[in-house]
């Protein structure tokens, strides 16, 4: 059975043998990876935002429910008490 061993001295020797390019290829792929951390990050407070402004629109939108459905209701009982009158004065008024 074999164990995977990392001798110090075969690492260094491993990363210089790469120079320049590996330090490059090395720094690449953590700007990459930080580039990457912060968009999921900045997504996720994004999508927290939108989920609260999403309920404010439901709980509004039930505010304005509630509120117009008050008026129709009032604005229906003057149109029918309105109605009641131009009737009964119609009925009053002598036939020509």
């Amino acid at each position: 059975m074999t164990f995977l061993q990392l001798n110090p001295y075969t690492f260094q020797t491993e990363i210089l043998q790469y120079g320049i390019l590996g330090i490059v290829a090395f720094l690449l792929g953590y700007f990459a990876w930080t580039s990457y951390k912060k968009l999921v990050d900045r997504n996720d407070t994004l999508e927290k935002k939108v989920d609260n402004l999403q309920i404010e629109v439901r709980q509004l939108l039930v505010e304005e429910r509630d509120r117009m459905s008050k008026i129709i209701e009032e604005n229906t009982k003057a149109i029918t008490e309105l109605r009641q009158i131009i009737v009964a004065a119609l009925l009053k008024q002598p036939m020509e």
